[in-house]
Parts: structure tokens; C-alpha cells; sequence
């Protein structure tokens, strides 16, 4: 559905003469992730909402969208397989957020998921995807653009919880499910690459 609907918009502006013939192809793809990426922001928002969670849900959606952006991670074979799996990690992360808010409260919980997190960026980040080849400079701009937009995220987090006393645990946890997704992407590749996926 979605590469059908990729394809139409596609051949639209073919049609208008915006795009050339040799651009169809990387058009269709950019197309099919924008698609995705609006579908998933309805399945966050429309189960944040049936969860009445909605704030934290927002807040998850766009700290795991900012970072995963630029790090990549595992990548499902189809939209709809990645569309149920981003729909059982939302769910996941505002129950554990929701029933198990309160570990957070303890300084070496927060320490040990920001520092997983942030190696995991630095060591595998940006994973390889071979809808996504990625030059060796993009590689190191993708990387560096990681690690930024993960110092925003956690420098957030602080001066909210310093300054306001306010803890948006999700930010860590959205942060620590994109090191999750990363590792996942780079087991994933290498057992593709080795024949066993």
C-alpha cells in the first residue's frame, strides 16, 4: 500500500516534470519514508492517547524519530512488519515509563542506560542499510550528527530535571530503545551477511 501510494505521488510529479525519470526510484523510497513516518507518528499519538499518556508519548516520538534519524538500527523486510513492531515498543515504553518510572530514581539506573547509550551511538552508529548506502563522509557526518542530537536529548533532560525539577524519564528510555534498535541492526546485518536471516 504504501509503495503503491509512493509510486502515485511519484508519477505525479513525473507528470508536473518536478523530477526527472532517473530520480523515480530514489523519489518512490523518500516518499515510502515520509508515508512510514507519518503512519507512525499517528500509531505513537493514537495509543498515547488510549494509554492517556499523550504528553510523554509526543515526547518519545519525537526524541526516538530526532536520533534514530541519524543512527539507523534495525530495519524490518516491510512497512507493515515495521509498523506493529514500532506499535509494541510504543506500548512497551509508556508501561515501563508508566509502572516502572520509579527506578529512575536511582542515579546509577540513569547512568548506566545514558552511558549504553551513548557508546552504542559512538561505537556502531551510523548502522549500515542497504537502502541507505552512506559514503564514508556521510558516514562521519551521520555519526557526528548522532552524538549531537544525543547531547541535546540528555542535556534536556537535565537542565529540566536541575532547573524545574521536572524528569522526563521517556527521553532516556526513547534514547536507550534507539541504542536497543542499534545493536539489533548491527546482529541483524551480520547474520544476513552470514546467511542466517
Amino acid at each position: 500500500m504504501q509503495h503503491y501510494l509512493s509510486e502515485c505521488v511519484t508519477d505525479f510529479l513525473l507528470r508536473q516534470e518536478i523530477i526527472k525519470n532517473e530520480e523515480k526510484d530514489i523519489y518512490v523510497y523518500g516518499t515510502e519514508l515520509i508515508i512510514s513516518s507519518i503512519i507512525n507518528l499517528f500509531i505513537c499519538l493514537i495509543i498515547s492517547i488510549l494509554f492517556k499518556d499523550f504528553i510523554n508519548g509526543l515526547i518519545f516520538f519525537i526524541s526516538f524519530s530526532s536520533l534514530r534519524r541519524f543512527t539507523g538500527g534495525f530495519h524490518s523486510k516491510s512497512f507493515l512488519r515495521c509498523n506493529i513492531i514500532f506499535a509494541i515498543i510504543v506500548v512497551t515504553i509508556l508501561l515501563l515509563n508508566t509502572y516502572l518510572g520509579y527506578i529512575f530514581d536511582y542515579v546509577i539506573v540513569n547512568v548506566i542506560l545514558i552511558i549504553f547509550s551513548l557508546l552504542s551511538i559512538v561505537l556502531f552508529s551510523p548502522v549500515y542499510n542497504d537502502n541507505k548506502k552512506l559514503s564514508e563522509y556521510e558516514r562521519k557526518l551521520y555519526l557526528i550528527k548522532s552524538v549531537v542530537v544525543y547531547l541535546i536529548h540528555i542535556l534536556v533532560y537535565f537542565l529540566l530535571f536541575i532547573g524545574i525539577g521536572l524528569k522526563l524519564n521517556i527521553i532516556i528510555i526513547s534514547d536507550f530503545v534507539v541504542a536497543v534498535m542499534i545493536i539489533w541492526g548491527v546482529l541483524n546485518n551480520g547474520l544476513i551477511h552470514q546467511g542466517r536471516f
